[in-house]
């Protein structure tokens, strides 16, 4: 069983689990809301040390009728908190851990309506950015992973001053460093997968050198789309081969010879089409410059693992410019050969 495998059935059972990397600001104790009671919500705190949330995806949030508290502007997270709620019947005045807990399951239970829940009260709620890139976010993926409500129960790490963990500083505590650790950059490259899979624009591409399918996906509104090229069935010849390009304006349209990032991706491509399947990562950089190659900058690996998740490519193989991009994707769970 794999680490998320494994963290996943214990967040199905009612355990909490720690979420997160080392790139987030704040890391989360999770667990299944519609599984936490008192002595859950207890142990969460006790691990967490911070502010205990619900974290609610956007269809329950809307279903619920929860406003949001804050403009989207002032947001630190993808967290977005809304009203206060407590269970409208089955509680003592809202303020113990059993109330809380009941009130957590209510909002979490799928028949729960608006008129089920009783504003303002001692549970905050918080509406979660499905395309963020946080921990949030992530731990929202893991319900759907572990076949859970949509609502996960989260409490922030934080140290004795109130100051938000590190992942690296919160793994030197006995009791965080004993529970399961979730990836934030592979459940996002998960998430990318699966809706790449429902929304994801994609198009048949005849080229020189052979047919290609393009899958082009954006992060966020607004965002320039990433592209996966995807030649034959990458599902089928394990390792795939991968290429990651990343747009030069000067080398892919015009043909310069002031670096050589055009003549690699020509010669990844003739690979793929001679070896009958592979796949291109073609992705806008991060700080477009006009007197330099952008080959080097830094990509979204979890956006470009999420789509060679969705093109069906598992074990990778990467070519040889690549290679330096492999830590990265083996973040995002995909198996790279050295």
């Amino acid at each position: 069983m794999s680490e998320l495998a494994g963290a996943a059935e214990r967040f199905a059972d009612g355990r909490p689990v720690l979420v997160g990397d080392q790139e987030d600001e704040t890391i989360f104790v999770a667990a299944a809301a519609d599984r936490v009671d008192a002595h859950l919500l207890e142990r969460l705190q006790e691990l967490g040390g911070g502010m205990t949330v619900l974290g609610l995806s956007d269809s329950i949030a809307r279903r619920l009728e929860l406003a949001d508290l804050i403009p989207e502007a002032r947001q630190k997270l993808d967290l977005s908190l809304t009203t206060p709620i407590d269970a409208a019947t089955g509680i003592s005045g809202g303020w113990s851990l059993r109330d809380q807990a009941l009130t957590m399951r209510v909002a979490a239970a799928a028949e729960t309506e608006p008129r089920d829940l009783a504003v303002p009260g001692h549970v905050h709620p918080a509406r979660i950015d499905e395309r963020g890139c946080d921990a949030a976010t992530a731990a929202l993926e893991l319900t759907r992973i572990s076949r859970r409500a949509h609502a996960v129960t989260l409490c922030a790490v934080v140290d004795g001053r109130g100051a938000a963990v590190r992942l690296r500083d919160a793994r030197t505590a006995p009791g965080l460093a004993r529970l399961p650790l979730v990836s934030t950059a592979e459940l996002r490259s998960l998430s990318i997968s699966r809706r790449a899979a429902e929304q994801a624009i994609s198009c048949e591409l005849p080229t020189r050198h052979g047919s290609f399918r393009a899958i082009g996906y954006g992060s966020a509104a607004g965002e320039p789309a990433t592209v996966a090229l995807v030649h034959g069935d990458p599902a089928t010849a394990a390792p795939t081969l991968v290429h990651v390009h990343v747009a030069c304006l000067f080398g892919d349209a015009f043909g310069s010879l002031l670096c050589d990032c055009r003549a690699e991706l020509e010669e990844a491509t003739a690979t793929m089409v001679r070896e009958g399947a592979g796949v291109i990562i073609y992705a806008k950089p991060a700080q477009p410059t006009l007197d330099s190659c952008s080959r080097d900058q830094g990509i979204d690996a979890s956006l470009g693992a999420g789509l060679l998740r969705a093109a069906g490519a598992s074990t990778l193989r990467l070519s040889a410019p690549a290679r330096w991009r492999a830590d990265a994707l083996r973040a995002c769970g995909l198996d790279v050969e050295p």
